[in-house]
């Protein structure tokens, strides 16, 4: 009986982006192409109760409109019910650890993995000053953002699907483009097109679970440690292509030869 690989696939919520992109909820599921094995879920004590790393959060407009709310909406009220419980990172990173090798975990993934990673390395070292080994040993990476922008945003059919759908749904950018969000990713593959994410470390990772599986179900190619900036570019290819022909009809409509 052949073993069935497993993943790791994680999500983080943090206090900014860049160099200000510290945990404060981290969650993680490990499954393989079938099923689900283990799912766990943090609010990290060591952030969230930190007042100048939260308060430099909420000094950030653009983080404030996004996050600021739903601390108190919804991350406070779970801490207080129990559904949420704060966890100091170390712990948090040794049971993260015990569980890789429990469970023999061969690759560590998320959607848009170098800013999951990022985050995580600036949260330990700011915790442990970077002393703390985060993974128990090497692992293969893989980023869905990149596998989704290869395998399924970049397709015909995702650019035929998001131009009918349109602004209405947000599946296309002001720019033009078609959106590679895990959200519209996963909208599409569901074919739930008024799907919301929840943003929560919890809620981002089950759908991202979702992706993984119906991505490895297509059996291409898995883009193992492929690490890229701007995925998203990837999904565009096809676009060009599409709006050549819409281009060239339109043109077309006053000349029966098209010229």
């Amino acid at each position: 009986m052949t073993t069935q690989k497993k993943f790791l696939v994680t999500d983080t919520e943090t206090t900014g982006l860049g160099s200000r992109a510290i945990v404060f909820d981290f969650a993680y599921i490990i499954c393989t192409r079938t099923k689900i094995l283990l799912e766990r879920s943090f609010v990290i004590r060591d952030t969230i109760t930190n007042p100048k790393v939260m308060l430099y959060a909420l000094m950030n407009e653009d983080w404030r409109k996004f996050f600021g709310g739903k601390i108190f909406s919804h991350y406070i009220p779970a801490l207080s019910s129990g559904e949420l419980t704060l966890h100091s990172w170390r712990d948090v990173i040794d049971t993260m650890r015990d569980d890789i090798l429990t469970h023999d975990v061969k690759v560590f993934s998320a959607y848009n993995l170098p800013f999951d990673m990022k985050a995580i390395q600036q949260t330990n070292q700011m915790i442990t000053g970077g002393t703390y080994k985060i993974l128990p040993r090497k692992l293969a990476l893989l980023d869905l953002y990149y596998f989704a922008c290869v395998t399924v945003l970049n397709t015909r059919l995702y650019h035929d699907v998001a131009h009918k759908l349109g602004n209405e749904h947000g599946f296309i950018t002001d720019a033009g483009n078609v959106r590679t969000t895990a959200e519209k990713t996963y909208a599409f593959l569901t074919g739930k097109y008024d799907f919301i994410e929840a943003h929560t470390a919890l809620g981002d990772t089950q759908i991202e679970v979702e992706i993984l599986q119906r991505l490895l179900a297509k059996r291409k190619t898995i883009p193992y440690d492929i690490l890229r900036g701007a995925a998203w570019r990837y999904a565009q290819k096809i676009q060009g292509t599409l709006l050549d022909r819409r281009n060239s009809a339109r043109k077309g409509k006053g000349n029966k030869h098209g010229r």
